[in-house]
């Protein structure tokens, strides 16, 4: 028997991969049809998408909705596999030297870019180059050179050795290196203007409306994996004639036309709706994980927030219950934690607790007293479109308050909180989102180059320890 479900997606990260499994067993009334002999090609997918583009450049960028979007299109050598460790996508097979500092990629040959040309080590090698110039986890890989001993090897040599790091930062879906044609990669040798959006993925890009929609289309000469279907890389069945990924910012528009039928699946609905929408007929939300960590950012270079005493007093002066109770109002959706990593990683540590969720005014004063505070302007900039950011923003803005500082929320879009963001004259404080599955990929957060070399937090112990990680071999030590 037929069903009409609608799927709406809640509150962390989601990547839309369209793999054999996703939506086998159910249907909508314009995708994937079911029967008795399995699922049959046809139909198209309307995605009400929860944010516009800053830029279509995946290799540039760690803004969504990149990789919900581009992850159908685009694929690198190596993807997360379902237990989050990196795992083959378009190299058949890897091996490290017994130093660490020579690895070799085996690509599995005879795939195909959407442009019918087959994949080489030229392009893989051109496309390792680019994300290095241009990728704010790419400028973390420091190989000394890139050779293609054949048309199907690519060989990696480093000054250090690197571990497994080195397999983790190449298939992060958050700024993930994916392979383009060489010609592609010659022709944008600068960020965020490529000449063209060429990959090896089970879905072509195929139309593009500035903040109205995204039109991919199947690519029927993809060549799949072959080994089971493992979260972003395994075996992938582009069932669809085509996804239209509908640029819709507005929670309760996307919502509407969820319940019209206007959209088979919406992502990135605020948790404060999910009681109401698991109430709702033929509706089905969906939390997934794993979780997203929120976290605050300071200029370290500039301005009043590169006095230490001035970021110890905010730090002093927060408390966290009540700053995530205003931004996470569901309480099914909320997990306080002293760690960078959430309670189920093998990284989880409470290392330094007594500083998380102290709320301690007095203290707070104590630190502005030091700093020689005299009610300077503090600024925390949101994006305005973002509900649980806002309502971070203005919970932490008011603690701050409290303490006596000067503070105030600033609104903006997506694309100038982006720029503000990188600008050291207007930045001051910030928050963010996102899931780090290994220690190593919070390393561009730390190293001078995200946000940007302008407010970015650098200390030489912190890189001493980042260099130590990167070099391991063993995953154990």
């Amino acid at each position: 028997m037929k069903k009409n479900v609608r799927l709406v997606l809640v509150c962390v990260s989601i990547f839309l991969l369209l793999t054999g499994g996703l939506y086998a067993g159910s249907s909508t009334e314009t995708g994937v049809q079911t029967s008795t002999t399995g699922p049959k090609k046809g139909g198209t997918l309307n995605v009400g998408l929860h944010i516009p583009f800053a830029t279509l450049d995946w290799q540039a960028t760690v803004q969504h909705p990149a990789p919900q979007v581009q992850i159908n299109v685009w694929e690198g050598l190596t993807a997360y596999g379902k237990d989050f460790t990196a795992v083959p996508e378009l190299a058949e097979s890897y091996e490290a030297s017994a130093d660490g500092k020579v690895w070799t990629f085996k690509l599995r040959e005879g795939v195909l870019f959407h442009n019918l040309k087959e994949m080489t080590s030229a392009d893989v090698k051109a496309s390792i180059e680019r994300w290095q110039r241009v990728g704010p986890k790419g400028a973390s890989l420091k190989t000394v050179k890139i050779e293609t001993p054949d048309n199907y090897t690519v060989k990696l040599f480093f000054e250090q050795p690197i571990g497994q790091t080195l397999l983790i930062l190449l298939g992060s879906d958050e700024n993930k290196c994916v392979i383009m044609p060489k010609e592609v990669v010659d022709a944008s040798p600068e960020a965020n203007k490529l000449s063209a959006i060429i990959g090896t993925g089970p879905y072509i890009w195929t139309e593009y409306k500035e903040d109205q929609y995204i039109r991919l289309t199947r690519f029927d000469e993809y060549v799949s994996r072959t080994d089971a279907p493992n979260y972003h890389t395994g075996k992938k069945v582009p069932y669809l004639d085509e996804i239209i990924f509908w640029i819709v910012p507005e929670t309760a528009t996307r919502i509407a036309g969820l319940q019209s039928g206007e959209y088979d699946v919406i992502i990135e609905v605020p948790e404060t709706e999910y009681d109401l929408l698991q109430k709702a007929e033929g509706i089905d939300p969906i939390m997934t994980g794993p979780g997203r960590n929120f976290y605050l950012m300071f200029n370290h270079k500039k301005g009043l927030t590169s006095n230490i005493n001035i970021r110890k007093a905010i730090q002093a002066a927060i408390d966290c219950d009540e700053v995530m109770a205003a931004a996470v109002p569901n309480p099914v959706f909320r997990v306080l934690d002293p760690s960078f990593f959430p309670p189920e990683s093998a990284y989880n540590n409470d290392a330094r607790e007594e500083l998380y969720n102290q709320g301690n005014i007095a203290k707070a004063k104590e630190y502005l007293e030091k700093a020689g505070y005299k009610g300077e302007l503090i600024t925390y900039q949101v994006i305005a479109t973002n509900p649980a950011n806002v309502r971070t923003g203005i919970a932490v803005v008011e603690q701050l308050k409290k303490a006596g500082m000067n503070a105030e929320v600033l609104n903006y879009d997506l694309q100038t909180w982006v720029s503000k963001r990188r600008d050291g004259n207007s930045l001051m404080m910030y928050n963010s989102g996102g899931n780090w599955i290994d220690p190593s990929l919070y390393q561009p957060e730390f190293n001078g180059t995200f946000p940007s070399a302008e407010t970015a937090f650098s200390d030489p112990e912190v890189d001493r320890v980042f260099e130590a990680l990167n070099r391991e071999t063993d995953l154990e030590k």
